[in-house]
C-alpha cells in the first residue's frame, strides 16, 4: 500500500535545488508494530470496560497517550529539515557517482536535534544519520551510472521511526543535480590527429615541448605544469614556461575522422582528450555541430568532456 501511495505522491512533486520539509510535505502511517500496539490498546480497553477495572483503564489510557505522543515526535523529527546536493565531481560512464547530500535543520532558535534520520535512494542505499542543532550532516550517496550525459538524480525518501517505531513518517523529494557523466573511454592508439598550428595561425614558438625558450604571462587554459611557481612565490605574477621545437604537440581531435557508431566515437574522443591532457598537449575538439578551440588545462578538459557527454542532446536541440 505504501509503495502504491508513494508512486502516486512522486508524480505530484517537482524538482528543486533545495527542499525544506514542512508539515504539509510529511506523511505518516503506523508501522506493523504500531498496528499491533493499537490492537493491544483496544483489547485492554475492552477488558477494562468488561471488568470495570480502574487499573486496566489507567494502563489503557497511558499506552494511548504514549502512542499519540510518539506520533507527534516522529513527525517533528523530520519537520524543518533542509536537503540539498553539493557540488558533484563528474565521472565516466559505468563508474560510481558520489552525491554529497547536505541535511541541516532550519530551527536556528530551538535546541532541537533530529535522530535516526533514514535516507533512501531509489529503494536502496538506506543510510542513517543524526542532525544536531546548528550543524549539518553530509551523506555520500553512491549510485552507479549507466549512460552518459546530464545525470538525473533518482527520487529520495527521507524517513523516521523515532522514537518508538510505532509510526513511520516520510517525505519524498526530488533534487536537482548538475552532475555530468562523461562517455566511457574507448582506447584508440592509432588515431593520427591533425596539427592545429596552421589552423590556429600560431607560430611554432611557445607551442612545442622540446626546448625551453622563455616565459610569458599566464593565459586561461594553460596547463598548471608549465606555471613558473618560483616567480609566483616572489610576487612576480603568474608566468608560464614556453618551449620551441620541431614537435608542436598541438592538434585537433575530429569526430568525423573516427570509425564506429556514435557512442564508440565519443568513447574514443574521451580517451584521446584524457591522454592529451596527461601529456600536457594542447588540443581542440571538432564535433558535428560544435568546435572547441585549441587550449589545455583542467578547465579545457572538462569543457571537451562535457561537450562529448551532452553531444546527443546538443544534436537533438539543433
Amino acid at each position: 500500500m505504501q509503495s502504491t501511495l508513494q508512486k502516486w505522491l512522486l508524480k505530484r512533486i517537482r524538482r528543486e535545488e533545495s527542499c525544506t520539509l514542512s508539515a504539509r510535505r510529511i506523511y505518516i502511517l503506523p508501522t506493523r508494530e504500531g498496528i499491533i500496539y493499537s490492537l493491544l490498546i483496544l483489547i485492554l480497553l475492552a477488558a477494562a470496560i468488561n471488568f470495570n477495572n480502574s487499573l486496566i483503564f489507567f494502563f489503557t489510557f497511558l499506552m494511548a497517550a504514549m502512542g499519540i505522543i510518539s506520533m507527534h515526535m516522529t513527525q517533528n523529527n523530520l519537520l524543518n529539515l533542509q536537503c540539498s546536493i553539493a557540488h558533484v565531481t563528474p565521472v565516466f560512464c559505468h563508474q560510481t557517482l558520489s552525491l554529497p547530500l547536505i541535511i541541516q535543520s532550519t530551527k536556528k532558535n530551538l535546541s532541537t536535534n533530529h535522530y535516526s534520520i533514514a535516507i533512501e535512494l531509489e529503494h536502496n542505499n538506506l543510510l542513517f544519520t543524526d542532525i544536531f542543532k546548528n550543524e549539518k550532516s553530509i551523506i555520500q550517496l553512491n549510485t552507479p551510472t549507466t549512460t552518459r550525459g546530464q545525470f538525473l538524480l533518482p527520487d529520495l525518501t527521507v524517513s523516521s521511526r523515532y522514537p518508538l517505531g510505532l509510526f513511520r513518517a516520510w517525505a519524498n523529494i526530488k533534487l536537482q543535480c548538475n552532475a555530468i557523466v562523461y562517455p566511457q573511454q574507448v582506447m584508440n592508439k592509432t588515431y593520427q590527429a591533425v596539427s592545429g598550428t596552421e589552423s590556429e595561425g600560431q607560430s611554432p614558438k611557445g607551442r612545442g615541448f622540446d626546448d625551453f625558450s622563455g616565459f610569458r604571462s599566464y593565459q586561461s587554459g594553460d596547463s598548471l605544469k608549465h606555471i613558473h611557481w618560483k616567480a609566483y612565490a616572489r610576487e612576480q605574477g603568474l608566468l608560464c614556461k614556453t618551449f620551441s621545437g620541431s614537435n608542436n604537440h598541438e592538434y585537433w581531435l575530429n569526430y568525423n575522422e573516427l570509425s564506429g557508431d556514435s557512442e564508440s566515437r565519443l568513447g574514443q574522443l574521451s580517451y584521446l582528450v584524457v591522454q592529451a591532457e596527461q601529456l600536457g598537449d594542447r588540443y581542440g575538439l571538432i564535433l558535428t555541430n560544435q568546435t572547441i578551440h585549441i587550449s589545455s588545462g583542467s578547465t579545457h578538459q572538462h569543457q571537451c568532456l562535457k561537450a562529448l557527454a551532452l553531444f546527443q542532446q546538443i544534436e537533438n536541440a539543433a
